[in-house]
């Protein structure tokens, strides 16, 4: 294990950011705008870029060398409104670091390393300090991949000096886990030790899957037996399984049931080693549409433990599968071949054995049958050209229906294709909302009713608990639905996670005011001709102990149930994104509630369904009363409430928009 999360720290120092395909071809229609300025254009493309580099590394090295001859031929990179970090040396050493990034993925690795090199020496000739960390750290991954362990460490070593005078702490965390790699366990435990303790200080979450994992290696190599604790092991590695779920990190919780598996299958326990791999293999699938030669081989084994000898087989068949594919077709070609050839073969010897059975006729024919043969020679003739005539019609309709079948083939690749797409982003969007366990851990009574119109959803729903016991919760509704909704669902979730968790702005008021500049900014819209994209959105701030909740809205509303009595606190009448006239401050309001209230938020997409007997709207109205009469039930009551009235509402009728409804019981 330590070795598959060695490659994650150049992860950790890329740049990636999760963008759509529009982002790129937007990126690339840009670069041919005369009016757009270049540094705009290389901003958006390395944006862009990043949502295809760990995807499709060698469409990212296409779109850095494009931008590496924008650079060239540029005249003037800044204007009076950029910075200094803006300037060619830095765009050469940005686009370069994702080459570097990208050779490496696709293992080449002699090439990744000169990007790297190259971008160390720009580095020094710049004085920037942590883009040579950066570069050295890199140059050290692919050093210890080439067995060059010495080297590595020593890298490592002088970087982690460098960070700590620098008082670079995500610095020093990895440099950290990197040197923890190529450690002995004892002294690998205390460096790994230490970045849990700074990350509990400074909430670097993202690298602690990685911590664990190699937590759990240390005190599980038998080869030292100093350090080997299996009951530490073990809790290492249910807190890589937890973190790991927190982040929707795939990778690492497919890890997890791997070695889960191994264990269970070194104590004997098959059923449950078959359990674990299971789980595996149902996220190895859905990443990649395919499972690894890695848990073939354990449901191989397994099977074989358990004597479901033709399950075993059946796996064993698949692991060799790929193996075999290429002397399969080989084969084939052979047969292939010998049999053309043995056909021909025979046809040659058909063909004499007629030649010489005509001539034997012709020899026993008399003169007085001469006539007769000319006749059945012209019948034959025209026999023969009918025959042609036949076989070319028959040809021209097999060209054609060859051709019709070649165009539904290529009609059903493309909707595949397209099919394909919006399920894997609607993977990506399902693992960057909060996961059903965090909820239920942070908001343990609360429920949510989350019916998207497509297969991704322009509404999205967000959690996160601060130190001070307050919890976030919010309910968005993006401009349109499907795909497009979808992409600026993403933005909110990211904006939210920046705004509240880095940047710690805590009042509800003031976050929707900066996700509406950082939103107008992110997506150009005070320039010319720019869409008018945004979300309507509803924010809370609930602290359980105080008994307090704080509100902001953005044309979406709080409902808040106590008793019998149901009160509405309103939103602004203004979107969070660009607005025609004053950019007016956001409204916060604090609400005191008691145990057992019921507090809602929501989108729109519930009260305007059409549907019931006259296909009429449901309303608001109706949406409140429904709300006030089953509060008093459980939360999984609730849900269940709404979820048949709904059904029962819309009937035949099209869903029109993405529904989503928050419910939180004061506990």
């Amino acid at each position: 294990m330590k070795k598959y999360f060695l490659l994650l720290s150049i992860s950790l120092l890329s740049y990636a950011n999760l963008h759509s395909q529009t982002a790129i071809d937007s990126a690339l229609n840009n670069m041919n705008v005369d009016s757009i300025h270049d540094t705009t254009k290389l901003r958006k493309l390395y944006t862009a870029l990043g949502d295809i580099l760990y995807s499709n590394p060698d469409s990212a090295i296409v779109l850095s060398d494009l931008a590496i001859d924008k650079i060239n031929s540029s005249i003037q990179i800044l204007d009076s409104t950029d910075i200094d970090e803006l300037s060619k040396t830095y765009f050469y050493s940005t686009f370069n670091n994702s080459k570097g990034i990208a050779y490496y993925l696709l293992n080449r690795r002699s090439e990744s390393l000169d990007m790297f090199v190259k971008n160390e020496k720009i580095a020094r000739l710049k004085n920037d300090t942590n883009g040579i960390l950066r570069c050295n750290n890199n140059i050290a991954v692919i050093k210890e991949g080439e067995g060059k362990s010495e080297e590595a460490l020593k890298i490592f070593k002088e970087n982690k000096k460098l960070y700590t005078l620098v008082k670079d702490t995500g610095g020093i965390m990895l440099s950290n886990l990197n040197l923890s790699s190529s450690l002995t366990p004892d002294s690998s435990i205390i460096l790994l030790n230490e970045i849990i303790s700074l990350q509990n200080k400074y909430k670097y979450e993202k690298i602690l899957p990685n911590v664990y994992s190699n937590l759990y290696s240390n005190y599980s190599d038998t080869l030292y037996p100093e350090t080997l604790d299996f009951k530490k092991a073990i809790q290492c590695l249910d807190s890589l399984f937890y973190y790991a779920s927190e982040q929707s990190d795939f990778n690492s919780i497919k890890s997890y049931y791997i070695v889960k598996s191994d264990i269970g299958f070194s104590e004997n326990k098959y059923y449950e080693a078959l359990k674990n791999t299971e789980k595996a293999a149902k996220i190895d699938k859905d990443m990649t549409g395919l499972i690894s030669p890695e848990i073939l081989s354990q449901f191989y084994e397994i099977h074989k433990k358990l004597k479901n000898y033709k399950k075993a087989n059946l796996y064993l068949e698949q692991m060799v599968e790929n193996k075999d594919s290429l002397e399969k077709l080989s084969a084939k070609e052979d047969i292939t071949k010998y049999e053309s050839e043995k056909e021909f073969e025979v046809k040659q010897q058909l063909d004499s054995l007629k030649h010489l059975d005509e001539i034997r006729i012709q020899q026993a024919e008399t003169k007085a049958k001469e006539e007769e043969i000319k006749t059945q020679k012209i019948i034959e003739s025209v026999l023969f050209v009918g025959i042609l005539l036949v076989i070319g019609f028959l040809g021209f309709v097999y060209k054609q229906l060859n051709t019709t079948k070649k165009q539904k083939v290529v009609i059903e690749e493309k909707q595949q294709e397209i099919s394909d797409s919006i399920n894997y982003a609607k993977r990506i969007q399902d693992a960057m909302m909060t996961s059903s366990v965090y909820l239920k851990d942070t908001l343990p009574k609360s429920f949510i009713f989350f019916k998207p119109k497509d297969v991704v959803s322009g509404d999205f729903y967000w959690i996160y608990k601060d130190q001070e016991e307050n919890i976030f919760f919010t309910v968005a509704d993006c401009t349109g639905h499907g795909v497009p909704g979808a992409f600026m669902s993403m933005i909110g979730t990211s904006l939210l996670n920046e705004i509240i968790i880095e940047k710690g702005i805590k009042d509800t008021d003031k976050v929707l005011y900066e996700m509406r500049a950082q939103i107008i900014k992110s997506l150009g819209q005070e320039e010319e001709g720019a869409q008018k994209d945004g979300m309507d959105i509803s924010l809370c701030k609930l602290n359980m102990k105080k008994k307090t909740v704080e509100f902001s809205g953005a044309h979406n509303s709080l409902i808040h149930i106590s008793g019998e009595e149901l009160k509405t606190y309103r939103g602004d009448h203004q979107p969070v994104g660009l607005l025609l006239g004053d950019k007016k401050p956001f409204t916060k309001h604090k609400v005191k509630l008691k145990k057992d209230d019921m507090l809602y938020i929501y989108s729109d997409g519930y009260q305007d369904q059409f549907g019931g007997e006259r296909g009429k709207k449901y309303m608001a109205a109706k949406f409140k009363n429904q709300l006030l009469k089953m509060s008093k039930e459980t939360e999984e009551q609730q849900l269940s409430l709404l979820d048949q009235e709904f059904s029962t509402w819309i009937q035949d009728y099209e869903q029109i928009d993405d529904v989503c409804v928050m419910g939180v019981r004061v506990i």
